[in-house]
């Protein structure tokens, strides 16, 4: 809960229009406010949120948060200015956090935290009352949400932190303020801002650097830019795990084996082997689920419960959901988005699956700058071999397949197209002509919108003819999305 005093607290800031003194939630969003809510006049590029005041009121809005008085009187609406509602937002998240007793607990890396936090909320909700971040919330307005949504009915709070740009961690890490802190890889993503991997990897570890004093590191021993980063910083107050899958860390993984119906494998922690069971497969889950396994540890779950717990739970929607369509016709739903860490990972996996025909669909990746035809390269190399068939989407994935043919694939089993709706129906085509069973692994960049392709295939009308939506939202929340 927001108090008037909170916001009049806020540099700067002046009560228009006297109202309510409590608000429920922070939104930005008129679509997601509800009665009782703080509305924030966001300012950005794309859209300025003092447009939509009057709309977040008929909504329901309690008080609204400004950088300029609104056009017309809002009796009943409690009305505070800021200088900029952005940084009045991230100060109000700085202050929340600050009055949370509990553990905060937050997460970057190049890929898997979203799944990483999903996993740890899970594991910790075994002993403890965890919250953690909606859906991506890790940049820097995605953060302070997090913050502000965290109450006293809550023990311990879970934030994942993103990057596109030298510098953003550091200032985001320092509203989190976190007790521990996890960087679950180093790879590619976004790596077209930075110089190198390395300048990535100081980037990422700027979030161990940040955490309190007498505070947490669970680190990923199979990652040497992560090691060669932790080497480096003179942190003696802080404790370690190490996790992974080599010999020699605390929190090891070892014997696992890939299924359709999940992953399992062993778990060795603490002198003890304990039987480990996934309900998704992938070897890249059962990372994640060592960090988070490494957290609730730390933080007394028993490994056991903590295991537990994470076989009932289902992976983000768009994250390796492996879904049996019936009739032969298995589909990885990895549409999220795509670094070439994920789509390398996601190939492993078609890879892994039992089956005669393998189609990758892959969407061109973004944000690589300088690096975009090597690592598309890479990432064709990588996917001859794993499958039979190629389909992708945009200009820039000419690299990819010319890299798969040189590796030796078929051209004749690659087919390039220039939209997601393009692709379902060449996909569509090839399963008409091929043996099963067939397994179809679905990955691209969210501006590529490849979640059309499996809302295709698993029967939607997927009727939008953008090859970019200026929504720039997931099409399954599309109302032009029908079945």
């Amino acid at each position: 809960m927001i108090r008037l005093e909170d916001l009049l607290a806020l540099p700067g800031a002046t009560l228009l229009t006297a109202g309510p003194a409590t608000f429920g939630n922070v939104k930005f969003d008129t679509r997601t406010l509800t009665p009782g809510d703080l509305f924030v006049a966001l300012t950005g590029a794309a859209r300025d949120g003092h447009a939509f005041i009057t709309s977040a009121v008929h909504a329901g809005a309690a008080g609204v948060l400004v950088a300029m008085a609104p056009a017309q009187a809002l009796p009943g609406v409690t009305v505070v200015q800021v200088p900029d509602t952005l940084v009045g937002l991230q100060q109000l998240a700085a202050a929340a956090r600050q009055r949370f007793a509990g553990p905060v607990i937050s997460i970057t890396g190049s890929v898997g935290k979203t799944t990483t936090k999903a996993m740890t909320a899970a594991v910790l909700a075994a002993g403890h009352r965890p919250y953690a971040n909606e859906a991506s919330f890790n940049n820097h307005i995605g953060v302070p949400l997090t913050l502000l949504g965290i109450n006293g009915a809550h023990s311990h709070a879970v934030s994942e932190i993103g990057t596109n740009h030298r510098g953003e961690i550091a200032a985001l890490a320092a509203l989190v303020d976190p007790d521990l802190a996890v960087v679950t890889t180093v790879g590619y993503a976004h790596l077209g801002n930075f110089s190198s991997r390395e300048d990535l990897a100081a980037e990422k570890t700027d979030l161990l650097r940040a955490v309190r004093p007498g505070g947490h590191w669970i680190i990923n021993a199979d990652d040497p830019l992560i090691a060669a980063e932790v080497a480096g910083i003179d942190r003696p107050d802080v404790t370690r795990t190490t996790v992974g899958f080599t010999s020699g860390v605390e929190v090891r993984a070892v014997d696992v084996v890939i299924s359709p119906a999940g992953t399992s494998g062993r778990l060795e922690v603490d002198g003890q082997t304990h039987p480990l069971t996934l309900p998704t497969p992938g070897r890249h889950v059962v990372a994640s689920a060592l960090f988070a396994l490494a957290i609730g540890r730390y933080y007394g779950v028993a490994v056991p419960a903590g295991i537990a717990a994470l076989q009932t739970m289902s992976m983000p929607a768009g994250r390796a959901q492996v879904r049996d369509f019936g009739g032969g016709l298995t589909v990885i739903d990895d549409s999220y988005n795509a670094s070439p860490d994920a789509m390398l990972s996601g190939l492993d996996l078609l890879a892994a699956l039992p089956g005669v025909t393998k189609v990758a669909v892959l969407g061109e990746m973004r944000e690589l700058g300088d690096h975009s035809v090597t690592l598309h390269a890479l990432i064709g190399t990588h996917a001859h071999g794993r499958a039979t068939d190629l389909v992708t989407i945009g200009q820039a994935t000419t690299a990819l397949t010319a890299a798969a043919m040189a590796a030796g694939h078929n051209p004749t089993r690659m087919r390039t197209v220039d939209s997601a709706r393009a692709a379902l129906a060449a996909t569509a085509d090839l399963l008409t002509n091929s043996p099963r069973p067939a397994v179809v692994l679905i990955k691209g960049s969210r501006f590529m919108h490849t979640e059309r392709v499996h809302l295709g295939l698993a029967g939607h009308r997927v009727t939008c003819p953008l090859p970019v939506c200026t929504l720039y939202i997931n099409c399954r929340e599309c109302p032009q999305l029908s079945s």
